[in-house]
């Protein structure tokens, strides 16, 4: 389950701003190790990047809990949002859910990533999506010499073998 995830009743999409943030959260579990080629498969699939377009009457509806008078708006606390438990986190999505009502006025929330600050996460609430206003491009399968990859190694502190020291 994820930090905001509302236990699929509506289901959630997790979307990075950047392709270095999405590469490192599926990445993240193999911290303190060194890169293996097996790491970018999952459930015996190559793992694969897609761009995400968001229409801005869908953005208009997220809320971005990274500015301060929006969590004061929304009546939220950033230690809240950032707890390790995600049965807080969960339950301020659902509550968030809740406050948009049938209207969806609430679309999802803008936090940062639990990795580092520079990058952000977009939660997208799947009921409140209207037609497309989410558009998905076409998948790129990860190799280990893509940048994005060699990035998230870095900013993860997952070693190299091809390169002794990183």
């Amino acid at each position: 389950m994820g930090r905001f995830d509302l236990h699929d009743r509506p289901p959630v999409r997790y979307l990075a701003d950047s392709a270095d943030h999405a590469v490192a959260e599926v990445l993240s579990p193999f911290r303190g190790t060194t890169f293996r080629p097996a790491y970018l498969r999952q459930s015996g699939q190559q793992l694969a990047l897609v761009a995400v377009t968001l229409a801005s009457s869908l953005v208009a509806r997220i809320p971005d809990c990274t500015d301060p008078a929006v969590l004061a708006e929304l009546e939220l606390r950033p230690d809240e949002l950032a707890h390790h438990d995600r049965t807080l986190t969960q339950a301020i999505a659902r509550r968030l859910h809740a406050r948009g009502g049938a209207a969806g006025a609430l679309a999802g929330l803008r936090w940062w990533s639990a990795l580092t600050g520079a990058w952000h996460t977009t939660v997208i609430f799947t009921d409140r999506e209207r037609a497309r206003e989410v558009a998905f491009g076409a998948p790129r399968h990860l190799e280990p010499d893509d940048d994005a990859v060699i990035r998230a190694l870095v900013v993860l502190g997952i070693r190299s073998p091809t390169r002794p020291g990183a």
